[in-house]
């Protein structure tokens, strides 16, 4: 109790100390004189305010202070970069709030509806008890693998990160539920730390699986005219997917130790728990029936975009689909038809329910912050103040090692503060530039740099599976720091010494210079 109440107090503090931490940061920044290569950065993108790539790392100082140490509510801290940048008029204020309506807002709020719906109707129970007797497994980490891991991983062959993540989040939910792990639950917290982690790791796996891998794809087009496919990225990707799934998954389950040894309930147990609901009910079908729609509403456009690389023809078709039902579309129709389907005298999910008890608002701001954070960071010439760092620090004449390494890391450290996308937008253009000045086949440059930006998992922000799996309630924000934190720079030093062999050898088997 005394050591409770110790770290309690501690916390207390940190927080106290944060509150006034941030903005003393920002404000150093601000008064402070402009630093090496500030000011170029600044004219680079036609700013006559030669501080304002400093005051972006004021901004990005601040907002981080009050979200690691959780200083207000995170969707408060977000709105820190949405005042800055727009009072700084680096950004509008119709640009800043924008990104509170992003599509991606909405993948991330069906998500929770889902999980709604799995409670109102029972199917959290059904499928929890199912998920939890085909294991087979009482071991925690063991289960959280079949539980969490390997179905997010494997499901980003929706071509979507966030939508499967939204699909299993509601399952993992109610695993945990059903097994007696509730909020504050150290397993719980690894379990749902594992499956954002392994969603990041699974959107390597595939070419359509994130944005950043077709972001790779289209600057090595445009830079070599090499136009890689669905199954070259395979070659490369798949390799990095794995290896993530199985370092993070290994990670999280030490670095936060269940407090329990075994589970509670053992497959046998639970199979006849199973039996005992009797027939799946009409309200449970018709949420699966939902799920199922929207699923298909997901992968079919991915589809048809995997099958046009290797046949042209499909292209238009592809295209006509993709843009008529981006990812944002099923969530959206999903979210319209929860209200307006009826079962028994009852709607499956009622509005108010949707309004008041369904949706993470705290998270929704969280993330469309972030997104607001990354681009105010891109307008104030911050990403080319580092770039120029960069440059710097390698040298006239790097070799291609160096290069490579180079350009991975400055899309590694871009995709804390801003998204993985706008972090790829930049650095990967930045590696084609850097790589065709050296004399290196900028081929492996930019592939390094496009897997690089989707590896941080740090914070609730770097990526939507983590602010998904933060969104639980289970996962403390200094677990999740340090679980990414390891993860990330493992995985980072496993590209840096695997991705130039790998891609050396893809290269010499595709016959390509």
């Amino acid at each position: 109790m005394q050591i409770q109440r110790q770290e309690m107090v501690s916390r207390y503090n940190l927080k106290s100390v944060s509150l006034y931490l941030g903005p003393a940061l920002f404000l150093l920044c601000l008064i402070y004189p402009p630093l090496p290569g500030v000011a170029e950065a600044a004219a680079t993108v036609g700013l006559s305010y030669e501080s304002a790539p400093q005051y972006g790392l004021g901004v990005l100082l601040w907002t981080a202070c009050w979200w690691i140490f959780e200083t207000t509510p995170l969707g408060l801290a977000a709105l820190v970069p949405v005042i800055l940048f727009s009072v700084a008029r680096l950004l509008t204020w119709k640009q800043a709030v924008a990104p509170f309506m992003d599509p991606l807002i909405w993948v991330i709020m069906v998500g929770f509806l889902f999980a709604k719906s799995f409670q109102v109707w029972g199917l959290d129970k059904r499928v929890a008890l199912t998920i939890s007797s085909l294991s087979r497994t009482r071991d925690p980490a063991m289960a959280g693998l079949f539980v969490a891991s390997l179905p997010v991983f494997f499901l980003t062959i929706t071509g979507s990160m966030t939508a499967a993540t939204s699909i299993v989040y509601g399952f993992v939910l109610a695993f945990l539920m059903r097994q007696g792990f509730h909020r504050g639950s150290s397993y719980g917290a690894a379990t749902l730390l594992a499956l954002g982690q392994a969603a990041t790791a699974g959107s390597l796996l595939f070419l359509t699986s994130t944005t950043t891998n077709l972001i790779g794809k289209k600057v090595i087009l445009e830079t070599t005219g090499v136009d890689l496919t669905f199954v070259d990225w395979f070659f490369v990707g798949s390799i990095h997917a794995v290896a993530g799934l199985i370092i993070s998954w290994l990670i999280v389950y030490r670095a936060i130790k269940p407090e329990v040894r075994q589970l509670p309930f053992d497959s046998q147990t639970l199979r006849r728990e199973l039996i005992s609901l009797g027939q799946i009910t009409r309200g449970e079908k018709i949420t699966v029936g939902l799920l199922l729609f929207t699923l298909l509403l997901w992968i079919v456009p991915g589809l048809l975009q995997n099958m046009a690389i290797g046949d042209p023809a499909l292209r238009p078709l592809s295209d006509a689909v993709s843009g008529a039902m981006p990812e944002a579309g099923p969530a959206v129709l999903a979210i319209f038809l929860f209200p307006l389907i009826t079962n028994e005298g009852r709607r499956l999910l009622e509005w108010n329910e949707i309004l008041k008890e369904s949706v993470n608002w705290d998270v929704i701001f969280l993330v469309g912050g972030g997104i607001t954070l990354g681009l105010g960071l891109m307008a104030c010439g911050f990403s080319e103040w580092v770039t120029a760092i960069f440059r710097g620090v390698i040298g006239a004449s790097p070799n291609e090692f160096v290069i490579f390494a180079a350009c991975s890391l400055i899309g590694f450290l871009l995709s804390y503060p801003a998204s993985n996308t706008g972090a790829a937008s930049m650095a990967c253009p930045l590696a084609a530039s850097l790589s065709v000045a050296a004399g290196v086949n900028p081929i492996g440059p930019i592939l390094g740099t496009a897997i690089a930006t989707t590896i941080p998992s740090t914070l609730p922000s770097t990526t939507p599976a983590m602010a998904i799996a933060y969104s639980s309630g289970y996962v403390k924000m200094r677990d999740m720091v340090k679980v990414g934190l390891i993860s990330d720079i493992i995985r980072f030093a496993l590209l840096i010494l695997l991705g130039p062999p790998i891609i050396d050898w893809f290269l010499a088997f595709k016959g390509i210079a």
